[in-house]
Formats: C-alpha cells, sequence, structure tokens
C-alpha cells in the first residue's frame, strides 16, 4: 500500500473512533457522576448547604454550571453563583455568574443551556477556540464555583474539580506508522487532530531507540536526533540538517501539544523502524585490480563486497588500511580486523573484504587510506561500496 493510501484509510479509521471515544467519554462522566453523589464534602460555613459539581464535559459547550445544590438549611431566597475556569498554572481563562432561587430543606439541579448567566473571557486566544469549536478546547482545568446566600453573606460554599486533557485528546500518529517499516530516510511525518485548531501549536521530539529500549524511557534519556518547537498545522519534513536514518534501526517520535504557550498533554511514544530499500545497478562482479601507484588522490573507485588492489614495490614492507565513515562534518574510522598487507619485491595484488568484517551501505561512499608503514607514503581516495547481492 503507498504513502497517500495509507494515510486516507487511517485518517478515517481515526475519525470513527473520536465518535467512539466520546460515547465512551458520556458513559464514564455518568459513572464518575453516580459515584460523586454518594462522596461529596461540606463546604459550607454556617449553613448546612453543600454542592456537587459534574465533571467537564468538553464535548458539550453550555454554561459552566452543572451542579446539584443539597439545602438542608432553613434558608430561601436568592443565591449568586460564580464560576471561575483557570488553566492548571493559575490562568484565569473564562468567569460566569448566574442567580437561582433556593427553597429550604430541598435540592436544586442547575445543569445545561436552560442556565441563565453571564460569561466574562478573560484570556482572548482562549474565547476564540472555545467559540469556534463549540466545545472547551484540550487543555488541563481547575473549575472552581463559589455559592453566596444574597442577603445572608455567612451561607456560602465552595467546590472545585480538575480536568486532565490527556484523558480525552484525539491525536494520532499518522506517517510513519506505529511499528511500521519505511524506507525513506528523511520522511514526511504526520499526525492528526481530530478538532483542529490554529491555537494549537506542537512540539517534535525524535530519538533512536537502543536494543531493547522502552520507547518511554528513550524519550526521556536520549539525546534528541530532531527537536523542534512551536509547529503550526500538523506535518513536519525530515529537517535536511539533521543526520539521516539509519539502516535496520528503530526510532521513536512524540508530540506535545500546546495551547496559548503552555503544555497540555502529550502523545503517546511511535515507534517505527528504517529499513532502506536496495538500489540494483548494472556493474561487473569481477573488478580488475587498482593499481595504487596510478590512483589520483580524491578520485572515487567502486568495490563490490571487497576491494581489490595491487602495488608493486622495490622492497618488502607492510601496508596499512584505514576505512572512514563521513559523519556529518568529521570522518569517523570504522575498525577492521584484517587491514595490513605483507609486500614483497614486485608486483602484489591483494583483495581487502568488506562484506564479512564490516557492515557498509549499499552505493554509500567511504574515504580509504593505504599507507605503506616503513617508508610513510600514503594513498588517499574514496571506495563507493557495492553490495553484491544489488547487481543486475
Amino acid at each position: 500500500m503507498c504513502p497517500l493510501t495509507y494515510v486516507k484509510t487511517l485518517i478515517n479509521t481515526v475519525k470513527i473512533m473520536a465518535n467512539l471515544i466520546k460515547i465512551k467519554y458520556m458513559r464514564k462522566q455518568l459513572s464518575l457522576f453516580i459515584i460523586s453523589s454518594f462522596f461529596f464534602i461540606n463546604f459550607s460555613t454556617g449553613q448546612n448547604i453543600q454542592m456537587v459539581l459534574d465533571p467537564l464535559n468538553p464535548f458539550q459547550k453550555s454554561s459552566l454550571f452543572n451542579l446539584t445544590i443539597m439545602n438542608a438549611s432553613n434558608y430561601s431566597g436568592q443565591l449568586s453563583l460564580k464560576a471561575v475556569l483557570k488553566s492548571r498554572g493559575g490562568k484565569i481563562l473564562m468567569i460566569q455568574e448566574s442567580i437561582q432561587e433556593l427553597t429550604a430543606n430541598a435540592s436544586k439541579s442547575i445543569r445545561g443551556e436552560a442556565v441563565q448567566y453571564t460569561t466574562n473571557y478573560m484570556d482572548n486566544t482562549f474565547a476564540g477556540v472555545y467559540q469556534s469549536a463549540n466545545q472547551l478546547p484540550p487543555y488541563n482545568y481547575v473549575l472552581c464555583i463559589e455559592l453566596i446566600a444574597i442577603g445572608d453573606q455567612s451561607t456560602r460554599a465552595e467546590e472545585c474539580i480538575e480536568y486532565h486533557a490527556a484523558d480525552f485528546l484525539n491525536i494520532t500518529t499518522v506517517y510513519p506508522p506505529v511499528d511500521g517499516e519505511i524506507n525513506e530516510e528523511r520522511p514526511l511525518f504526520v499526525w492528526m487532530n481530530v478538532d483542529p485548531s490554529p491555537a494549537f501549536k506542537y512540539n517534535f521530539r525524535l530519538v533512536k531507540l537502543e536494543e531493547g529500549q522502552n520507547p518511554n524511557a528513550a524519550m526521556r534519556r536520549n539525546n534528541p536526533l530532531i527537536s523542534m518547537d512551536y509547529i503550526s498545522g500538523s506535518q513536519l519534513q525530515f529537517p535536511s540538517d539533521a543526520p539521516p536514518l539509519l539502516q535496520n534501526e528503530q526510532y521513536a517520535w512524540q508530540l506535545e501539544i500546546l495551547f496559548s504557550d503552555e503544555k497540555v498533554t502529550q502523545s503517546e511514544p511511535s515507534v517505527f523502524t528504517f529499513k532502506e530499500t536496495e538500489e540494483y545497478i548494472e556493474i561487473p562482479r569481477d573488478l580488475s585490480y587498482v593499481d595504487i601507484n596510478d590512483v589520483e588522490s580524491g578520485i572515487s573507485l567502486y568495490a563490490v563486497g571487497e576491494f581489490k588492489f595491487k602495488v608493486t614495490t622495490d622492497k618488502a614492507t607492510t601496508l596499512e588500511v584505514q576505512l572512514f565513515e563521513n559523519k556529518k562534518k568529521e570522518k569517523k574510522q570504522i575498525q577492521l580486523d584484517e587491514n595490513q598487507f605483507k609486500a614483497g619485491i614486485g608486483e602484489n595484488k591483494f583483495e581487502l573484504d568488506l562484506r564479512e568484517q564490516v557492515y557498509l551501505k549499499h552505493l554509500k561512499e567511504y574515504p580509504i587510506t593505504l599507507k605503506n608503514i616503513d617508508t610513510g607514503k600514503s594513498y588517499q581516495f574514496v571506495i563507493k561500496y557495492v553490495n553484491p547481492d544489488y547487481i543486475k
């Protein structure tokens, strides 16, 4: 299946799952309300008036007043209700106020669109998202409701509840697929937020997994290969200045979701494996020996599974081979088990094994140095490694 078809199929699946999540959420809230009805705390002072707050419902836009007032006192009259919605950091986002009538020794349910209230938005960004999305944006909230009896300031109560966005966040990593394999060295990362908004920003992290390492531990401990903050939209092209993915290695990537510059939650790490699709080329399997004495410095030569070279000397000597890999802006030496060759007087032919003792990437270039240990003379050039399995 091509990446585009895969992405379209996954998006449709996620939308169906999002609807199921909403149904599951409503059932969860009903259960929580039933439980909370049995375990409420009396916050009143002087009078026996108690409030039981419903859990916040992010999928329904209505007043913040969703509660039951239980009046076990002789007070009858008007109540002033004040609901303050704050971020977990303490920033006030919205205030609603309502006047309600209360009867002595009775309970009163205050819920839904029928509640009369006034609203003051304290944060413009929050107001825009809340009004356009017709629901609470994914955020971590604290909702506090204060009750004061009008005409009797000693009769009051206050109750607070918390809302965690992570419980209801509908963000899905789309590509690379979870636990899948890709063959692009620099892939396009794609994710989907079922309830997108321009006010949401994303922090992106990519790490390489060590063998047997837990993805969550890797995200905490490993140095990120890519770390980018405040991304708008739902995709990120692999940066050109970041090191490419390595063959047969596992990686994990994760998103942090920001609203109004505050982190609200993060996605689960998504793991994938990079396996490069090898390119077939037409080249003779049995290349001739390269005469080192005639090689120009810096020239690029093919090596099919091994590098075949010859050298003519007028006395016995030893040649030492050093193989390197280009890493960013520096060369890293590759350790060779057999890197010295004894040369006698006259012409000498050698084969440097590059298939069994090291792992080299197909069609990648590697700098190489041949040094005469006795004279100190060295030859420097580049070999382009060809995997013999990918020759037409």
